[in-house]
This record gives structure tokens, sequence and C-alpha cells, in this order.
């Protein structure tokens, strides 16, 4: 093989390498070149606590908000699916479950000539930043992440919003993906769409700046622009509440856990 044939191929496989890897949508993935980490569990935790109750010695102050490391612990548990902790993965699985049952009531009852549509948020939403928050220990450190959201590893899909989108394709339903990423984001996204195997979409709405003065306006106004141009909004799916209000809404809005940021 010569060489200029071989290095497409040479940098792809170095690409994928970079990937999160996950071999069971109901599981945590497998981060590439990071140790697991430790923390206390939560049985631990409760035992310390009371070690020192049950000592006359010490005099315990009630906090008047959770201790942020310990919940930290509960977040990191929750997501790595620990036992007794829930599992974010299943419960992602499970909303998606749900919304693909909408689009097939959607589908059957589609009239002739009709124009179906469904908008897709991207981050916690159709790729996961798990990797990346366990890495930040949930604390956002913007230059991070702002260096990881380009990167060939942010391209983990939820396998659930792949499900939804083969079938919605199948069908002819538009996919719309509608992001808070900024515009000059726009080439990594799109690469990182098509490596975590979403081809084909209708369009790729990201914010330009300056434009909108909150999430809501920005997002209720693409969506306009979809109904504008005589689609049926069927679903519209997203981790933020502020991903879903506003004005036009579809016919079905579909929240996702995300118990780990907040956006208005």
């Amino acid at each position: 093989m010569q060489f200029r044939t071989l290095l497409p191929f040479l940098l792809a496989t170095s690409l994928l390498a970079q990937r999160p890897t996950q071999s069971d949508p109901l599981r945590p993935p497998t981060c590439p070149g990071r140790a697991p980490s430790s923390h206390p569990t939560a049985q631990q935790l409760m035992e310390t606590r009371q070690q020192a109750a049950h000592d006359p010695h010490y005099l315990i102050a009630e906090p008047p908000v959770p201790n942020f490391a310990q919940e930290r612990y509960k977040l990191a548990d929750y997501y790595d699916c620990a036992p007794g902790a829930g599992c974010y993965w299943a419960d992602i699985d499970a909303q998606y479950n749900r919304a693909i049952a909408v689009l097939d009531q959607a589908i059957a009852t589609k009239k002739r000539g009709e124009k179906l549509a469904i908008v897709l948020d991207i981050d916690e939403t159709t790729l996961s930043a798990y990797c990346e928050e366990k890495r930040e220990d949930f604390g956002y450190i913007g230059s991070m992440f702002n260096q990881w959201v380009v990167s060939p590893e942010a391209s983990l899909p939820f396998a659930g919003t792949l499900r939804l989108v083969e079938k919605a394709q199948t069908a002819g339903v538009e996919i719309f993906f509608l992001t808070g990423r900024p515009e000059d984001q726009r080439a990594a996204t799109a690469r990182n769409l098509e490596t975590a195997g979403f081809h084909n979409w209708k369009e790729l709405y990201l914010r330009e700046p300056g434009m909108y003065t909150s999430t809501i306006e920005y997002k209720s106004a693409q969506r306009a622009k979809i109904v504008a141009a005589g689609y049926r909004l069927v679903l519209n799916i997203g981790d933020q509440y502020s991903d879903l209000f506003g004005t036009p809404q579809a016919e079905t809005s579909v929240k996702l856990p995300n118990p780990f940021y907040y956006l208005p």
C-alpha cells in the first residue's frame, strides 16, 4: 500500500483510538487513557458521620447545604451506575424509548404530503461529555472543555439517539440539530456527529454571537424557521428546559436527565 493511500487510514485509526468506547448502552463508556477515579462510597460517608455523631467528644454542626465534594461523589456514582445509586445511562435510554414510541405514532398518523421533523440538542442529548466531565470532576473548566469539545474524543453518541434518528430517517422524517455551541465550532461539531454515526441531517444550527439574549429566545427562533418551512415538529429533545421552552413547541418535548449542570 502506498503511503499516500495509507495516510487517511492511519489518520482515521488514530482518531478512533481517541474516542470513548461503549459496549453496553445501559452502562458507562470506557474513557481512553484515563484510570477510573476512586472516592468514598455513600455507605462509608454515612459511617464516618455516624462515628463522629456517636462520640461525645465531638460537637457536629449541621451544614446549611450539602457538602459539595460528597454531592460530586453521588453524581459520579449515578454516572457510573454504582449499586444503589441509580444509573444515568439506563435513565437516558428509557427516555429515548418513550420518544421512539411517540415517533412511531407520528409516523403511523402522518398525512399524505406532510413533512415531519425532529429537533435534537447536541451536548448531553445527542453526544455525551461523560469522559470530559469526569476529568474535570464536574467542575466545568472552560479552557479544558472548549479544547475537548472540538477534539475527536467528543464524538460519543447516546445509543438511544442513534436508534431514534435511524428510525426517523428511514421513515423520511427530517433531523434538525439545534445547539448552543458557537458558530466557530461548526466544522468540529459536524465532524464529530459524522464520526458518532449521524449522517444526512437536514440542518445544523449553531449560535451566532450577540444575536439573542437567551437560550430560549435563540432556540425558539430556530424552531420557528423549521415550522415556517412547512414542517410538522413532532419531537424536540434536550437535556435542559431552555432547550424546550418557548414557542413554537414540538407536539412532544422530551426532557432528558442531566444533574451535572444547568443552563437557563
